[in-house]
């Protein structure tokens, strides 16, 4: 049986994600797809806009048969570890034969041989990335610049700092420091990654933004029938949490957090915790804050993660080396005999994070997303497993 995998926020589930699911499912010749899929906190620091569970049968009824969370512990995390993270669950399931993800470039073979010399670097590598950094460069277009031309790579595969193909050369990484034996298949991606206007295949961060607005007519061309649906359902509940909700807790933090404390969190060091909080000295707002602290150094997405994880109160000691063990979200019915096999595998599954010792992260953020959304603790841990059936 071919199992294919596919690790992914889907905040919220749009008709890229369903293209990439469909050619995923085709390149594959999989007979499953698993989604191992980011709970109530994404890679860029924030809330989800909508609850895991509300996101996961949003793509059990567009494509997928298994979803599985990614911990907290990952989902927050730069993308080497976002990604080590989902490959791991991935390849402690013991039954998934590719791993799919969307890609600026489908050269599968120059991908392989960066994330190779990405996982043993040399000297000359090393030398290369410096230059590019002392010229002005971000890390990552230093880092893709000195991997293509050490690799003489075709133009079609130079993009190797855009932000999917980034990601990608993680996964590859993650696959080879397992030794996994699973399968990479990329899916060209042609929409703009950070495109702010919706489009035939919107990127997520427009269909958040026309969400915001008000644009449910543009919303609704955006995504699969089902998925508005479901989306429609949640917001009529209340059951949306807003960027802006995290400004009121956010600053009520910095305004109590001592230097050593904040020096504690992940992402933060070499005296960023200083410059954390002489902004948040009269930054009113999370935006405005994260645009003061920032420099080609420090970039949004690190400051971000750190800020959200001092908000979940969480320190480098809370988050553990590699997954210890995965919730299951939801399932498509006629998926029960890949579950079983998958309960044979010995990688621990469960269903109620209240009673998973190694949950007690995503328990935490869980009842962190709950307040921010207006919401009851503990809904999370009550709410049970979304089963499609056929």
């Amino acid at each position: 049986m071919a199992v294919c995998g596919v690790i992914a926020e889907y905040d919220p589930f749009h008709r890229g994600h369903e293209r990439h699911l469909l050619l995923a499912r085709q390149k594959t010749g999989a007979d499953r797809v698993i989604v191992v899929m980011s709970g109530s906190f994404t890679q860029r620091g924030m809330p989800a806009l909508l609850p895991a569970r509300v996101r996961a049968e949003m793509v059990l009824r567009c494509g997928a048969d298994i979803v599985l969370q990614l911990p907290y512990a990952f989902s927050v995390r730069e993308a080497e570890y976002f990604a080590l993270g989902g490959v791991h669950i991935l390849n402690s399931l013991g039954c998934v034969t590719h791993l799919s993800f969307g890609c600026e470039t489908e050269e599968t073979d120059a991908l392989r041989a960066a994330a190779r010399m990405l996982e043993q670097p040399d000297e000359t590598l090393d030398a290369e990335i410096r230059q590019g950094l002392s010229q002005g460069l971000s890390f990552a277009a230093a880092q893709g610049r000195a991997v293509s031309r050490r690799l003489a790579l075709p133009q079609s595969a130079m993009t190797l700092n855009a932000p999917n193909t980034a990601l990608a050369l993680c996964y590859l990484r993650s696959l080879i420091r397992l030794n996994s034996p699973i399968q990479p298949v990329p899916v060209l991606r042609t929409e703009d990654y950070h495109a702010t206007q919706l489009a035939a295949l919107p990127s997520a961060g427009a269909v958040r933004g026309a969400l915001l607005r008000g644009d449910w007519q543009g919303v609704q061309k955006a995504m699969p029938e089902s998925a508005f649906s479901l989306l429609r359902q949640a917001v009529i509940g209340g059951r949306l949490c807003a960027p802006s909700s995290v400004d009121p807790l956010l600053r009520q933090t910095l305004l109590h957090a001592a230097p050593e404390d904040v020096a504690r969190w992940p992402g933060v060091s070499e005296g960023l915790e200083q410059r954390i909080l002489k902004a948040a000295e009269t930054a009113v707002s999370r935006e405005e804050l994260i645009a003061r602290i920032k420099t080609r150094r420090y970039t949004y997405g690190r400051i971000s993660r750190a800020l959200c994880h001092g908000l979940m109160q969480v320190s480098r000691a809370d988050l553990p080396s590699l997954p210890p063990s995965a919730r299951i979200l939801g399932f498509r019915e006629s998926a029960r005999p890949l579950l079983r096999q998958i309960r044979d595998s010995g990688f621990p599954l469960y269903t109620r994070p209240a009673r998973e010792p190694s949950a007690a992260l995503d328990v935490r953020a869980d009842d962190l997303w709950a307040v921010l959304a207006g919401l009851p603790r503990g809904e999370s841990c009550r709410s049970s497993v979304v089963i499609v059936k056929e």
